[in-house]
C-alpha cells in the first residue's frame, strides 16, 4: 500500500447522515475521533439511527434560509443528500425530485457554503452520471470519460457534480467526487430484493446474458470516502470506487441457487420474452401511474454493462478494497433478508 500523508478533517459537517452509506459513513467518522454533525430535516429520525455523540443540526436543503449558519465552525462536508423515490413511485429515475433535492438542493448549499470557512468537500453520488456511457462500454470507464446521462437522476447527479467542482477554486476549498455503482452489505435495497425474490422463486431463470457490472460494499464506499477527504492529493479529483471484481445478473443468480443448495435449472426464460414482459410493464405502470414488477428501464438495468475502473484511487490513494459480494449473498441467504420483500424483477 502507497504511504500516504493524511490531513485531519476538524469538525466534519454530513447531509443524508441517515441513508444506506452516510451511516457507516458517519460511523467511521467518529471511530476515527472526529467530531461530526449531521444536517438533517427530521432531527428525531436521525437521534435514532447516528451515535449519540453525533450533533444534529436541522436545516432542509428546499429552504435556503434555513441554511444560513450550518457552516458555522464546520472544517469539511460529506454530501450525500438526494432524492429517495417512493417504492410504489413510477418511473423512479426520471422523477421531478432528482432534480428539486440534488440540482437545486446542491445549488442552495453552494449558496451558502461561498462564504463559510468551508477547507474541503466530498460528493458521495452515484455513477448513474455516466449514463450511456456506462452500457455503451465493453470495458470499465475511468474518470477521464464524458457523462452522457440518460434520466433526470443522472441529469441531477451531473449537475450537483459540476456546481461543487467549479466552487472549490473560487471559493479556496478542496473539492472532490466519489462515484459509486451498485451497493451491497445492506438489509435492504436492490440487491437483498432481488436475492430474496430469487428465494421465493419470484425471479424467472435468468437468461446467460453475461452482461458485466461493477459493486462496493457500503464499508469500503464509507473508508473510500474519508481516505479522498484526508488526502492533500485530491482537490478537483473525480474517483470512481469498486471491489475489483464484476458481476452479472446470471452470475448473482447462480450464486444464490447454490448457496440456496438449489440445482439451476436447464431451461432459461428467452430474452425475447423479456422484452415483452418489459414492453408490456411499461405500458402498464405509464397508464396506471404506478410501479410494476418489470419495466424496459429495469430490464435495461438487469442486462447491461456497468463497469467502473478503480485504479486511479487505488494507485493515486492507496485504496484496498476488503470486500467482495459473494460472502455477501451468503450472508442475504443465510439471514432471510428479502423473503418478506416485495420484489420487483429490476432491482439489480
Amino acid at each position: 500500500m502507497l504511504a500516504q500523508s493524511r490531513e485531519k478533517l476538524g469538525v466534519v459537517l454530513v447531509t443524508g447522515a441517515t441513508g444506506h452509506i452516510g451511516r457507516p459513513l458517519v460511523a467511521n467518522l467518529v471511530e476515527a475521533g472526529y467530531r461530526v454533525k449531521v444536517l438533517t430535516r427530521a432531527p428525531d429520525i436521525a437521534r435514532g439511527l447516528l451515535p449519540q455523540c453525533v450533533e444534529l443540526v436541522t436545516a432542509d436543503l428546499s429552504d435556503p434560509s434555513s441554511l444560513r449558519s450550518t457552516f458555522d465552525g464546520v472544517d469539511t462536508l460529506f454530501h450525500l443528500a438526494c432524492y429517495q423515490p417512493n417504492p410504489n413511485e413510477p418511473f423512479p429515475l426520471d422523477s421531478r425530485g432528482h432534480w428539486e433535492v440534488t440540482a437545486i438542493g446542491t445549488a442552495n448549499l453552494v449558496a451558502r457554503i461561498s462564504g463559510s470557512h468551508l477547507k474541503r468537500m466530498v460528493y458521495i453520488c452515484s455513477a448513474r452520471a455516466l449514463g450511456k456511457q456506462l452500457s455503451a462500454s465493453e470495458h470499465p470507464l475511468d474518470e477521464k470519460v464524458l457523462p452522457m446521462p440518460s434520466d433526470l437522476y443522472g441529469q441531477a447527479t451531473l449537475t450537483a457534480e459540476r456546481q461543487l467542482l467549479e466552487l472549490g477554486p473560487a471559493a479556496g476549498i478542496k473539492t472532490s467526487v466519489l462515484r459509486l455503482p451498485m451497493i451491497y452489505g445492506l438489509d435492504d435495497g436492490d440487491l437483498v430484493r432481488l436475492v430474496g425474490a430469487i428465494a421465493t422463486k419470484r425471479f424467472p431463470p435468468w437468461p446467460c446474458i453475461h452482461n458485466e457490472g461493477s459493486a462496493i460494499h457500503v464499508t469500503d464506499a464509507a473508508a473510500a470516502a474519508v481516505l479522498i477527504a484526508e488526502s492533500p492529493k485530491s482537490a478537483r479529483q473525480i474517483y470512481h470506487v469498486t471491489d475489483g471484481k464484476s458481476y452479472s445478473t446470471r452470475w448473482i443468480y447462480e450464486r444464490a441457487l447454490d448457496v440456496m443448495g438449489r440445482s439451476r435449472p436447464r431451461w432459461t426464460v428467452p430474452l425475447w420474452v423479456m422484452r415483452s414482459l418489459a414492453l408490456a410493464g411499461s405500458i402498464t405502470e405509464r397508464t396506471i401511474r404506478r410501479r410494476t414488477p418489470l419495466t424496459l428501464a429495469e430490464l435495461r438495468l438487469l442486462t447491461r454493462n456497468s463497469r467502473l475502473s478503480s485504479d486511479k484511487i487505488c494507485q493515486t490513494l492507496g485504496f484496498i478494497p476488503k470486500h467482495e459480494l459473494g460472502p455477501e449473498i451468503e450472508r442475504l441467504v443465510g439471514s432471510g433478508l428479502g423473503l418478506s420483500t416485495e420484489s420487483t424483477l429490476g432491482a439489480a
